[in-house]
């Protein structure tokens, strides 16, 4: 795979972003950035399978569980 990216934002991403999360190199950046990416869709499927499933409507609570506005 290949990006460009721009030379300032490159720069940020190397000298402060990569040490702050542990990540050696921009292959590593760019994987991380992937995996994120990556989590985030599959979270968005999820909730628009809850959507359609339930029509639009909150989920049922498990029994017993009080809603926290009645508590």
């Amino acid at each position: 795979m290949q990006a460009r990216v721009d030379a300032d934002f490159a720069t940020e991403l190397l000298e402060h972003d990569a040490p702050a999360l542990g990540l050696k190199g921009i292959s590593a950046l760019v994987r991380e950035g992937l995996l994120l990416l990556h989590r985030h869709a599959r979270e968005l499927t999820a909730a628009a399978e809850y959507e359609k499933f339930y029509g639009g409507q909150p989920a049922p609570l498990p029994d017993g569980v009080i809603p926290a506005d009645e508590g």
